[in-house]
């Protein structure tokens, strides 16, 4: 047992009634802190199957509706083909940092290109009213003599 000391009071007793103390308050410790970090670790482990875990079962429709892949019974099911057959989602999506990459390159390609074209229907549509169309024609120089 550990004796509780008052502040101001001291302790009189023998060197091995003290080693006794700080053996059991060493232990103590140790056994405290075995069953936090036990405690800390059943607290973070997944239960098995209950309900939001990985291992627990949909209803029998939801897996029975995940179980019909719809292939050939699809009206895109050529495009998905084809899509598919190229290989693009392995080499370019299925990685983010090379998905994101993809995104900001068609960001910059897109927007150049929807910037170009409204330019070119600007230019269109004022034919003949911009700066650009109707250039300065300078004046014939007079001649002195």
């Amino acid at each position: 047992p550990l004796a509780r000391l008052r502040p101001g009071s001291s302790f009189s007793g023998s060197v091995p009634a003290q080693k006794d103390l700080l053996q059991a308050a060493l232990l103590q410790g140790k056994m405290m802190l075995r069953s936090r970090v036990l405690s800390a670790m059943r607290r973070s482990t997944t239960a098995r199957g209950t309900f939001g875990s990985p291992k627990a079962h949909e209803p029998k429709w939801v897996e029975e509706w995940h179980a019909d892949r719809r292939e050939g019974k699809d009206m895109y099911d050529w495009f998905f083909r084809a899509f598919n057959a190229t290989g693009i989602y392995e080499v370019a999506l299925k990685s983010s940092p090379r998905f994101y990459g993809l995104m900001v390159w068609f960001a910059i390609l897109g927007g150049y290109s929807w910037s170009r074209m409204w330019d070119h229907i600007w230019n269109y549509e004022n034919q003949g009213m911009l700066y650009a169309h109707n250039p300065y024609v300078y004046p014939i120089p007079e001649d002195d003599e």
